[in-house]
């Protein structure tokens, strides 16, 4: 619902979500309009309230690890 809100696709909203929250996003497609669709991403910003929203949902597959933290 998010991201037909912002008019965009989930992946795009995915990636705004990362740069909005300081981390690197690394996006992965072999496809040529994918690509160029994903660097497309700047028509839009997230609002706080949306983001909290978003930041309080649970993973799937759980959390990752803070690498600046872990005990290698």
């Amino acid at each position: 619902s998010l991201a037909s809100h912002y008019k965009t696709t989930i992946a795009k909203l995915c990636i705004r979500w990362s740069l909005q929250n300081g981390f690197i996003p690394l996006p992965k497609s072999v496809t040529p309009d994918r690509i160029k669709s994903n660097t497309d991403l700047f028509d839009f910003v997230i609002s706080e309230e949306d983001m909290t929203s978003i930041n309080a949902l649970e993973g799937v597959t759980g959390y990752g690890s803070d690498p600046d933290q872990t005990q290698w």
